[in-house]
């Protein structure tokens, strides 16, 4: 194989999340074929964080979910991408092997699990009990020429998240104050959201003590709407920035790296922190911190791990939420101050 024509296809996660931790797995194929260039399918926003990257040639966003009749139309979109040399399935519904296969591209990789083995020609042994991120490296190890990464294997130093990030125009920081990044979303569910009256107490304590406080998330979610009226209500506009809504994906990477701690529930921009090795203090309740927890060394992580968790549900089943109820503004406060150090 010529490596200086060489096409790499990467169906991303549609997730946000997910697609930040396949970072470490796109940059050790970036390293094996240094000639290589990309095609990115996947969601608006999976696709958006690696839109700056020199190495992607090609983004296609994969709206074929949205079609009557997804298998034909998965079809379609295959010859609208074309053929690639490698062409890996990061996303693990069978839509995804699908497509790949309807490329007709040469080698096409991904976890044969859903029905999906007969559609890829490179099917890689899954491993459980390991995070995300190395789940995701085991996808690249046949092609990158890698050992598996099992539970008790001694992970390598290099695997590590990486984000390109720029300067903010018209963005000046004040280097005489700390500033502390609030998500209060979730796009997953309900379940995973922190209480509302807990974040408005975070925010108010940390605004009030002459910290900035940036606020993140989208316009189109009622929680977060309901946590702008009330603080608008208290005098701390000196000391907030709010981008509810004002933020593309690339402009809240930037955001987000220049952070001095990021508190949010386990999310997208969660991973985004991460690759920028922000201070983090994650809220963990119904989903497993030991598989999506923040790929960094500067986070901590507050998850009560009670006996109905992780249900990884989007609403709790239950219909108590005490996996993140049990989470107080207290420890939050008092863990961001040692971060903060």
């Amino acid at each position: 194989m010529d490596t200086k024509e060489l096409k790499i296809l990467l169906r991303l996660p549609n997730w946000l999340g997910d697609s930040v931790m396949i970072s470490p797995a796109f940059e050790a194929l970036k390293k094996y074929f240094p000639n290589a260039l990309f095609t990115m399918v996947g969601s608006k926003a999976s696709c958006g964080i690696y839109s700056r990257d020199s190495r992607v040639k090609n983004i296609f966003i994969d709206d074929t979910k949205k079609s009557k009749n997804r298998f034909s139309s998965t079809l379609k979109f295959a010859k609208q991408v074309g053929k690639h040399d490698i062409a890996i399935a990061f996303n693990n519904h069978f839509f995804s092997a699908l497509f790949l296969y309807a490329t007709k591209s040469s080698i096409r990789v991904g976890y044969g699990k859903n029905f999906r083995f007969f559609l890829l020609n490179q099917n890689i042994k899954f491993i459980s009990g390991i995070h995300q991120v190395l789940s995701y490296m085991n996808l690249v190890s046949k092609v990158c020429n890698r050992d598996l990464i099992y539970p008790n294997s001694e992970v390598n130093k290099d695997i590590k998240l990486k984000l390109i990030s720029k300067h903010i125009k018209h963005f000046h920081k004040d280097y005489s104050k700390r500033y502390i990044g609030i998500n209060a979303s979730a796009a997953y569910g309900s379940a995973k959201r922190w209480e509302e009256k807990y974040f408005i107490e975070v925010i108010l304590h940390f605004a009030k003590n002459d910290y900035v406080v940036i606020l993140f998330g989208s316009d189109d979610d009622e929680g977060l709407k309901r946590i702008q009226k009330t603080i608008n209500q208290y005098n701390i506009a000196n000391n907030l920035i709010d981008l509810i809504g004002k933020t593309d994906i690339n402009l809240l990477c930037d955001y987000i790296s220049i952070l001095d701690l990021f508190i949010t529930n386990d999310s997208g921009p969660m991973h985004i922190a991460a690759s920028y090795e922000v201070p983090i203090i994650a809220l963990f309740g119904p989903t497993d911190s030991t598989e999506t927890s923040p790929w960094c060394n500067n986070a901590i992580l507050l998850d009560k791990k009670i006996s109905c968790a992780p249900c990884k549900k989007r609403e709790c089943p239950l219909g108590h939420h005490n996996c993140m109820k049990l989470i107080t503004p207290d420890e939050v406060i008092m863990h961001s101050y040692e971060m903060l150090v």
